[in-house]
């Protein structure tokens, strides 16, 4: 009797992609996303289910003083310290992307910390040693006065 209950909750794959297969790291450089010009990150992914991933990321960039008409000064310098977590939902490689991100920003600025919603579009691939690419829009939930702040992200890395 329990062997014919116990089967109930198995649940069909299909043997092309199985469960698991996509990799679960990547390395990636961020172009002008993250309250960042420029930065380095490292991103995890948990597979929730084949078409549900949560991603999450840390990276290490550059930024500096938002000036339109400059000055004979240099702008001022910034290390930022970017995160975010994200769902992805999508069918194979493409896929939508929907979730909050923070900043953290090093020198002379008012502004140390910038949270920020993200939504966006990825090409995430099912193997190894490809690259994947990220295109995102965010907008600061606050006042960004002395920093540049675009609101349009590119990504591009190699997952592992």
């Amino acid at each position: 009797m329990v062997c014919i209950f116990s089967g109930t909750g198995l649940l069909a794959q299909n043997k092309d992609e199985p469960v698991g297969s996509r990799p679960f790291h990547d390395f990636n450089i961020n172009l002008a996303g993250d309250a960042s010009i420029i930065s380095i990150n490292y991103e995890r992914l948990f597979l929730i289910c084949p078409s549900f991933f949560v991603a999450g990321n840390i990276g290490l960039g550059y930024n500096e003083e938002f000036k339109i008409f400059r000055t004979y000064s240099p702008p001022e310098e910034y290390v930022t310290i970017s995160h975010y977590l994200t769902g992805n939902i999508g069918k194979r490689r493409s896929c939508f992307e929907l979730g909050i991100g923070g900043t953290f920003i090093s020198g002379s600025t008012d502004q140390h910390y910038i949270l920020y919603p993200i939504v966006g579009y990825r090409l995430q691939p099912l193997k190894s040693g490809r690259l994947n690419f990220r295109a995102n829009f965010q907008f600061p939930l606050m006042e960004t006065d002395d920093i540049f702040f675009s609101p349009l992200g590119l990504s591009l890395g190699i997952c592992f």
